[in-house]
Parts: structure tokens; C-alpha cells; sequence
């Protein structure tokens, strides 16, 4: 028998059941570890940063670790204003943790909210007869993906009644999910939960969406030999750089591999690094290597004049001393 020794006056934190049966073979001890110090501070206000402080984790590895957790649905991350009251208290006790900075934008990291019950067929079945929209996005969602069964019938319900999708976005979604061969209801409810997180609901925010998403797909195919990455699509957190560097800043495809390779591929590293280049104006390699010597102090042909003087003089005296003017 095994007992826990540890006092529950001074406080515990509940971890839900279904998180340890679903995930504790898979989960890593690292993703574990992040997890518990997430349900250990539920204001929601921590970062990687302040997580790795506290774990002992690198700022990558926690990263990997949220990505495990939000693709799994039991996170959700946004971006969010906090104030330094909110930044201090979100490390509870943690003593590893100082805030020296006043205000700063986070990401936000909670635990999700248990999803919405799913309709019955026989409530998809009386809006179908009710609702001629949504008898629409059923008839193109058939041409799409062809015959479904239950679930994407009472996803695609679900997202039309809670994200309020007109159907031209929701046929739009899931016409660019079958041409990424993702058309598992699980796959279409993360691209729809993403999209209404981003505020992406007309068909005019999806086209400039799905251009992005073709030009992260492209970097990630231009810099993946630089990076190291692995497969043939980006996860979610390297999408996410991509998304910054690529789409956000317009980095071209051979900054942000110099980038890479002056960093030792670490993304976070060489975020840093093309930020600065982008607030600095700087768009290749070519204009960091010019900066870099015009930087260099200019002392290397002052110092060969020196030596050519200091060569001279003694030159010019030994001169003088064999034609006997020093003794004069």
C-alpha cells in the first residue's frame, strides 16, 4: 500500500480524472510536470518563460509540452494583457520566480471547460427541416467529404449554433481540410475552434487565413533542412513561429535561416533575433553582414600605420648611426 505523506490543510490541486486516464501512458513526465504547475496556478496568467523557471524545464521543451497539452484539448492558449499584480500571483509560491517587468503581453494558458453535449440525430434532423442554411452546408458537406457519420453531423451543428460560422466559411473550412487530407471530425473541430479563437468568420478573413497558412507551409518546406524539422507538415508550435516570421514580419525564407543557424536552432533564440532585425529594418542576411562591419572599430590601419612609423624611425636611426651623424 502506498499513502501519500505530504499536509492538505495547507492546500492540493485537483487533477481531473479523465486527463490521467486518457493521457498517463502517453503524456511524457515533462508534459505532466507542466500540467501540474498550470492546475497549481489557475489564473491562467503564466507563460513558458515563468513555467520553465519553475520546472527546470527549457523554454523549448515547455513549449512542446503546451503544444501536447492544447492539441489534446486540455488547454487553451490566447494572448493577453496582464497586469504585474496578475503576472506576480500567477506563480503562486514559486520562489524560483521574480517579475521585474511592469506590464506585459502573455500568453494565457487555462484549462478547458468541458465541451457542449452533442445534439441528437434527431434534433440535427428537425434544424435540417427547419433551418434551409443549414440543409445547405449538410448537402456540401456531403459533396465534400462524402457520406459522414454522427459525429461530424453534430460537429458541424455545433459549430454553425456556437461559433456562429456563416456556411460559406463553414464549406470553405471544410473544403480546405479535405484538400489537407484532415477530414476526421477531431481535425475539423481544432481548424474551427482556432478560427473563431482569431475572430476568423467571413469568407474575406478565411481567404487571407488560407494564404497564410499556404505561405507557413511553404517556408516550413523552404527552412526545414536549416531547422532540422521533422515530417511533412509543421506541428502547431512551429506553425506558430512560421506564422510570425513568414506572414507577420515577412521575414524572407534565407533571414530566417541565418537566423536558425546562428542560434543553434533554437526557435525561441531566433525569434528573438529576427525581431530585432525586424525593428531595425533589417530584411537579409546581406544587410546583418554589412551592418556587422560597418560596427567593427576601425583600428586595424591605424595600428599598421603606427608599426609602419615606429619601422621608419628606427630604420632612419640606424641610417644615422652608420654614417656617424648620432655621434655628431
Amino acid at each position: 500500500m502506498i499513502k501519500i505523506k505530504c499536509d492538505y490543510l495547507n492546500g492540493a490541486v485537483a487533477v481531473p480524472t479523465e486527463i490521467i486516464d486518457k493521457h498517463l501512458k502517453l503524456a511524457s513526465a515533462a508534459s505532466f510536470k507542466v500540467l501540474l504547475f498550470i492546475l497549481r496556478n489557475p489564473q491562467g496568467t503564466a507563460d513558458a518563460k515563468q513555467i520553465s523557471m519553475c520546472t527546470g524545464l527549457s523554454e523549448d521543451d515547455v513549449e512542446i509540452c503546451l503544444e501536447f497539452w492544447e492539441s489534446n484539448s486540455v488547454i487553451e492558449i490566447t494572448e493577453e494583457k496582464v497586469t504585474e499584480e496578475n503576472y506576480a500571483n500567477s506563480v503562486g509560491n514559486a520562489k524560483a520566480v521574480t517579475v521585474t517587468e511592469e506590464k506585459k503581453t502573455e500568453r494565457k494558458v487555462t484549462v478547458k471547460k468541458l465541451p457542449v453535449k452533442k445534439p441528437t440525430q434527431r434534433e440535427i434532423a428537425e434544424r435540417l427541416i427547419a433551418e434551409p442554411k443549414l440543409e445547405i452546408i449538410y448537402q456540401e458537406a456531403q459533396n465534400i467529404l462524402g457520406t459522414f457519420g454522427y459525429d461530424t453531423q453534430a460537429l458541424l451543428l455545433m459549430i454553425y449554433d456556437f461559433y456562429g460560422f456563416p456556411p460559406e466559411v463553414i464549406i470553405t473550412l471544410l473544403q480546405h481540410q479535405k484538400n489537407e487530407g484532415k477530414t476526421a471530425s477531431s481535425a475539423i473541430k481544432n481548424i474551427a475552434e482556432d478560427w473563431a479563437k482569431r475572430g476568423i468568420d467571413t469568407l474575406e478573413l478565411v481567404e487571407e487565413e488560407l494564404l497564410a497558412l499556404d505561405k507557413i507551409k511553404a517556408t516550413f518546406l523552404a527552412v526545414k533542412e536549416t531547422a532540422e524539422f521533422s515530417g511533412d507538415i509543421p506541428t502547431t508550435r512551429i506553425s506558430k513561429f512560421l506564422r510570425t516570421w513568414a506572414v507577420d514580419w515577412e521575414c524572407s525564407d534565407e533571414l530566417i535561416k541565418y537566423a536558425l543557424e546562428n542560434n543553434n536552432k533554437s526557435l525561441n533564440d531566433t525569434n528573438k533575433m529576427l525581431k530585432k532585425f525586424v525593428q531595425s529594418g533589417i530584411s537579409s542576411p546581406e544587410q546583418v553582414i554589412t551592418r556587422e562591419k560597418k560596427s567593427l572599430p576601425k583600428t586595424v590601419k591605424k595600428t599598421y600605420e603606427t608599426e609602419e612609423i615606429g619601422k621608419n624611425s628606427v630604420l632612419d636611426w640606424i641610417k644615422k648611426y652608420a654614417n656617424g651623424e648620432e655621434n655628431e
